[in-house]
This record gives C-alpha cells, sequence and structure tokens, in this order.
C-alpha cells in the first residue's frame, strides 16, 4: 500500500545536498495519462539508509506539471551524481493525494522510475534507482504511468 497522505509528492521546499558537485540535469518524462485534468506531480528521491521509499526522508526536489494527454516533462537541475528514484503520479482532482480505493489500490495513475512495480505496495528504492554521472549534461527518464481501470 501507499502511504495516506502522499507528502513525498507534495511540495516540500527540500533543498538539495551541498556537499557533493553539481551539474546534471535530469529530464522527466511521463507517459500514459488518460485526462488533462489536474496536475502530473513528481518526485525526486535519493537515498536514505533506514527510510521507506517513497518517502519524506528521501526528497530531494520535486515539481508539479500541468496534465496532459500526450506527455508531461519536467526538468530537475543541477544534480549531484548519485542514486536517485522518480516516483509520480497524476493528480486529477488536485488534492494533493494519490488517492486509493478502500483495500488501499491507487485510483489515480502512478509510476516509478525503471517502470517498476511492487506487490501490495510501492517498489524498493533500489528496484527504482538509477544512477546520475554529474558530468553526463541531461539524462532523459521515462515513466510509463500505470493507471486503474477508474482512471481511464
Amino acid at each position: 500500500m501507499f502511504p495516506r497522505p502522499l507528502a513525498w509528492i507534495l511540495p516540500l521546499g527540500a533543498a538539495l545536498c551541498t556537499a557533493a558537485s553539481y551539474g546534471a540535469d535530469l529530464e522527466v518524462e511521463l507517459r500514459g495519462i488518460h485526462s488533462a485534468e489536474g496536475h502530473a506531480l513528481v518526485a525526486l528521491h535519493g537515498e536514505a539508509p533506514g527510510a521507506d521509499f517513497p518517502s519524506d526522508a528521501s526528497v530531494v526536489a520535486n515539481a508539479a506539471a500541468p496534465a496532459a494527454t500526450d506527455a508531461v516533462v519536467v526538468v530537475f537541475r543541477d544534480l549531484p551524481a548519485g542514486a536517485y528514484a522518480v516516483a509520480a503520479f497524476h493528480d486529477a482532482n488536485g488534492d494533493g493525494e494519490l488517492n486509493a480505493n478502500l483495500v488501499g489500490m491507487p485510483t489515480e495513475c502512478y509510476g516509478f522510475s525503471n517502470d517498476a512495480r511492487g506487490f501490495m505496495g510501492p517498489p524498493s528504492f533500489d528496484d527504482a534507482a538509477f544512477s546520475l554521472d554529474a558530468d553526463a549534461g541531461t539524462r532523459r527518464l521515462v515513466l510509463n504511468l500505470a493507471c486503474p481501470e477508474s482512471a481511464r
């Protein structure tokens, strides 16, 4: 199950770590949104030993963009090298939460980097993680959102 409310995706004002060398940009493209209602919310997570994924403790940056049925792109700039994972969802009703039914299954489109899928909840950080090299310039990542039938 996903934690509720899903503060891991809301604007938290989390600051990026300042000890590392900056330089890489990350473009995240979300595909699979079935409605232009609401916003796409994207959270970039770093490794946070001992913290669940996704969680407030691991958020290093977040972004929101108007929903679109073709693709939504958000950009995270000047990131230090390291391991990251992305969690995103289509907040169709604008309440800032990934809504779920009575048994905890999401009722809005959601996705994770590497198209990682969990069993009875979100995937692990390791399953969704990717490496970012600070000298890489811009890296593009495509997330294919899973949409429950009720969100189509």
